[in-house]
């Protein structure tokens, strides 16, 4: 009798641990932001992030414009934070202003669409972008500085 039940045993234990692990799984992959009804006038009051939430919301896809705004922000701060290393003044405000910008952006897409962790997409493109901005204000300088015409053709690329 139980040589009869040892294979239907099996076969109901092999079900409820796929079961487990799928639902598992389906709950970690599930999309499920905090406030999807989320307005940037709850995040920020800052008029330029009122701008940018009513240009995204009237694109097809808001998330990808949101996204879009995040990385232009950053790439912004992170030339004005370049720039500052190289004694230029007056581009704290700027950059203040710039830093703000993308964190509050980054702060309404993970509320709004669930869309930001820590090591994510954006953190990584900061990494790579971050010495390539460095670089090429490097060789930008050394240009307008030298008038050096092989950073000039580097900074350019």
């Amino acid at each position: 009798m139980l040589r009869e039940l040892f294979p239907l045993l099996t076969a109901l234990t092999v079900a409820a641990i796929v079961y487990v692990a799928r639902e598992r799984r389906r709950r970690r992959m599930r999309i499920a932001p905090p406030r999807p009804d989320l307005a940037m006038r709850e995040v920020s009051d800052a008029p330029a992030l009122l701008q940018i939430e009513r240009a995204a919301l009237a694109t097809d896809d808001p998330r990808v414009a949101f996204r879009r705004a995040a990385i232009q922000n950053a790439v912004a701060a992170l030339y004005l934070e370049t720039i500052a290393e190289c004694g230029v003044e007056q581009t704290g405000e700027l950059l203040r202003a710039h830093t703000e910008a993308w964190r509050a952006l980054r702060e309404y897409l993970r509320l709004k669409h669930d869309d930001a962790a820590t090591e994510d997409w954006f953190d990584h493109f900061t990494s790579v972008a971050r010495p390539y901005i460095r670089e090429k204000v490097r060789l930008t300088r050394e240009f307008a500085l030298h008038l050096d015409e092989g950073a000039e053709r580097y900074a350019r690329i």
